[in-house]
This record gives C-alpha cells, sequence and structure tokens, in this order.
C-alpha cells in the first residue's frame, strides 16, 4: 500500500512540475519597476513577438502599422530635436527627462530604461541621421538594424501609456497585468478591462500636444485639435478607432494619410472639364479645369 502510495505521489509530482514549467513558460516577462540597462535586454523585454503566439493575426495587423516603425520613420525629426532642439534652442544638457519628450509618443518602453541606455538610444537616432546626411550607407543601415527593434510595442499601448490620458481617475497601470478593450477575455496572463482604449483620448495624448513631466508642452501635429475643435464640435461622433481600426477590420495597422484607400474616404474628389479652342485666325486648342476637394474626415488632411 505504502508503495503503490509513494509511486502515485511521484506521478502526481512529475505532472506538476511539468505544467509549473509550462505555465512560468507562458508567462510574459513583464517589468517590475527596475529599470534595465543593456540594450538587447531591453529589446527582449518589450518585443511584441512575445504576444504573437496568441494573437498572430493582430500581430501581423501590427507589424504592418507606422506605430511598428516609430523610431526608424522619424529619424530626421526626432534627432534634430536632441541636437538643435534641446542644446541650442532651450540650452539644456541632453537626459532622459528631454529624450522623453520625443520617445514617450515614439517609444514608451524608454521610462523602463537608465539614463545611460536612455542616451545610447538618442545618440543612435543621432547616428542615422548623420549617417544619412554623409550618404554613408553602411553606416546608415547598422544604426537603423538597431533602431528597427525600437516600436511603440503592444505592451506600449496596452500597459505603459494606457491610463496616460486620465491617470487621475483610472490610476497607474500595474506592470504585470494587460490592459483591453474587450469586455470578456481569457487569457493566460493577467488581463483587465479599460475603457480608455475605446476613447478618442488615448490617441490624441500623442497625436496632438505633449505634455511632459516637466510641465513643458511639445506640439509635433495639431491632429487632436482640429479633431475636437473642427469635428466634435460641430457634432461629429466617431472615434478615431471608429475610422482607423473598427472599419472594414483595419485593426492594428491603424492606417492613415500614408493609406491610398483611407484618404479616398476622406476626400471627396470632383472635377469638371470644358474644352474649348481661342485665338485669331489659327484656333488654339485648349481645356478649362475646376476642381472641389471635400473633405469628408474628422480632422484636417494634411495631418498627423
Amino acid at each position: 500500500m505504502l508503495k503503490s502510495f509513494r509511486f502515485l505521489f511521484l506521478i502526481f509530482m512529475f505532472f506538476w512540475i511539468s505544467f509549473s514549467s509550462y505555465a512560468d513558460e507562458k508567462k510574459l516577462e513583464l517589468p517590475t519597476g527596475r529599470l534595465i540597462d543593456n540594450f538587447d535586454e531591453f529589446v527582449a523585454t518589450f518585443s511584441s513577438k512575445k504576444c504573437m503566439e496568441c494573437h498572430e493575426d493582430i500581430y501581423h495587423e501590427w507589424e504592418k502599422s507606422f506605430h511598428a516603425r516609430s523610431m526608424v520613420d522619424s529619424i530626421k525629426g526626432i534627432a534634430n530635436f536632441f541636437t538643435v532642439g534641446v542644446p541650442k534652442e532651450w540650452q539644456k544638457e541632453l537626459n532622459k527627462e528631454e529624450v522623453l519628450k520625443c520617445l514617450d509618443c515614439h517609444l514608451p518602453q524608454v521610462r523602463y530604461a537608465t539614463e545611460r541606455l536612455a542616451l545610447e538610444i538618442a545618440e543612435l537616432m543621432i547616428e542615422a541621421k548623420k549617417a544619412k546626411e554623409a550618404k554613408d550607407e553602411a553606416r546608415f543601415k547598422r544604426a537603423v538594424a538597431k533602431l528597427s527593434k525600437l516600436n511603440i510595442s503592444c505592451y506600449a499601448c496596452h500597459n505603459i501609456v494606457v491610463h496616460r490620458a486620465a491617470p487621475g481617475w483610472f490610476g497607474e497601470p500595474d506592470p504585470q497585468t494587460i490592459y483591453t478593450a474587450n469586455e470578456d477575455v481569457e487569457a493566460e496572463h493577467p488581463t483587465e478591462y479599460t475603457p480608455t482604449l475605446k476613447s478618442a483620448a488615448f490617441c490624441a495624448w500623442c497625436h496632438g500636444v505633449y505634455v511632459a513631466s516637466d510641465g513643458e508642452s511639445t506640439m509635433c501635429n495639431t491632429l487632436s485639435q482640429s479633431y475636437y475643435h473642427g469635428y466634435i464640435s460641430l457634432g461629429g461622433r466617431k472615434t478615431c478607432q471608429e475610422c482607423h481600426m473598427y472599419a472594414k477590420g483595419r485593426g492594428h495597422r491603424f492606417p492613415g494619410g500614408h493609406d491610398l484607400e483611407i484618404v479616398k474616404e476622406g476626400l471627396d474628389f470632383q472635377a469638371e472639364i470644358k474644352g474649348f479652342r481661342y485665338g485669331v485666325g489659327k484656333w488654339i486648342p485648349a481645356v478649362n479645369v475646376e476642381a472641389f476637394l471635400t473633405n469628408r474626415a474628422g480632422h484636417r488632411i494634411p495631418d498627423g
């Protein structure tokens, strides 16, 4: 009897340990408040590939978005801010606080970087810009290869900045929780529903005026202003997500001004063309063209 009990106990322990190991593998290795100092560890910690196993379709949508290229598509503007705006116009030293004035939108994960790593990433942007200007293709490709590993990841939107538009109401996000716009979700990691992901205010924080921790505001574009002042104030009802995400199953691609289909939806184009001739003795063919453009979007076009 005792031997049978021991045998069953060993079998139980074997399966329990196996299951525990499997469960541990499924857990997301999310930050716990510590700052990361190593570039490769930083990339691995926030990689969206962790989410791909369970959310493959969404991952491939995100891959096609400009959020997935938030650093490499903004090299010139961000590097100019680091090399001209901060040291020359504002006469400040480039540090993590100043770096965040760009990267808190373009790379929110940098909040979890040490001061040294934040400056390393900033220098990488500067290096890419200098290489581009010097027409040093090999040097530029090396910088871009590293920058392409940095982007607005799943964790950035579904945790780090999820309550940024209303922290006083929702509080700070729990680093171990993935926040979702779906009320009924089953997942192998802690998940919590939040309505902020469905609101235009969630998008407006970056696509409008960004207010830094020191109170200084940065306006890279005026998209949210034209949305609120020229659309919502005139009776518009749709959120950013309704047009750029939910409509036609666009999902996490978030197509905008670079997508011809959504541009056609936002702009109505009509033209009247009339041919005629003019001249004395010799008729010269000519044409009169009148074009009419109507903005049907919920904000100014172009904007970004």
